[in-house]
């Protein structure tokens, strides 16, 4: 066991991939806390993560943001890896994202690179380029997959953090404390997977716009 890894899932009505998640990550040769903010699921989600014995809390405010931020407060390890629960991030992944925060890296942001045919969509795909692009500009410091959802962090850093996002803003949140923060930014290449069948892309084409006047206000603004 690493106790100074914990992999922080924010999960809601995930049931068709929640299992596989928590069985990939459990399949590893190291092996890792795993914590779960179950963002008041309606489905059989609590009741896998029950079967698995694996630590949940809850957080009845929805949103994403809202699920991270109580979950990035209540882990205490050295190192914390954030993936979504919707089965596209492979668990393999992670130990890779650990090296880099080991070599010294404050963040680590797991770039989808090698995506498998039907991963996302061409609008989801041109609206991350978009916004991807917007963030670099803005913030001098290229950024090639901004809505990426799997990130990894030290702890001590991410303390420093002011995250405000509640929804899907956050990863772009998490972009702009990183730069502010002035931490030491790691981008890797990682596999997405295409999309389990019953499970949908959950941005939308008004998250996008959301994203991108978030990005220009946290420009413009202090701190």
């Amino acid at each position: 066991m690493n106790s100074e890894v914990t992999v922080v899932l924010p999960a809601y009505n995930e049931e068709e991939s929640i299992g596989g998640v928590i069985d990939e990550i459990l399949a590893l040769p190291v092996k890792y806390d795993i914590l779960v903010i179950d963002n008041g699921s309606t489905d059989e989600t609590y009741n896998i993560l029950f079967h698995k014995g694996v630590k949940v809390i809850t957080e009845p405010k929805k949103g994403k943001g809202n699920a991270i931020q109580l979950g990035f407060d209540v882990v205490q390890t050295k190192y914390i890896i954030m993936m979504n629960s919707d089965y596209t991030y492979p668990a393999e992944e992670i130990p890779k994202l650990l090296d880099e925060l080991e070599e010294g890296y404050d963040v680590v942001i797991g770039e989808r690179y090698w995506k498998e045919g039907g991963s996302m969509s061409l609008t989801n795909s041109f609206g991350n380029k978009i916004l991807s692009f917007l963030a670099s500009s803005l913030y001098g410091h290229r950024i090639p997959d901004l809505c990426s959802g799997m990130w990894g962090f030290r702890k001590h850093m991410l303390d420093t953090f002011c995250i405000r996002s509640e929804d899907f803003t956050l990863e772009a949140d998490l972009f702009v404390n990183s730069v502010k923060n002035r931490c030491l930014i790691a981008q890797i290449p990682i596999h997405y997977r295409s999309r389990l069948e019953d499970s949908n892309a959950k941005l939308k084409v008004k998250d996008g716009f959301k994203i991108a006047w978030f990005l220009i206000r946290r420009r413009f603004s202090n701190g």
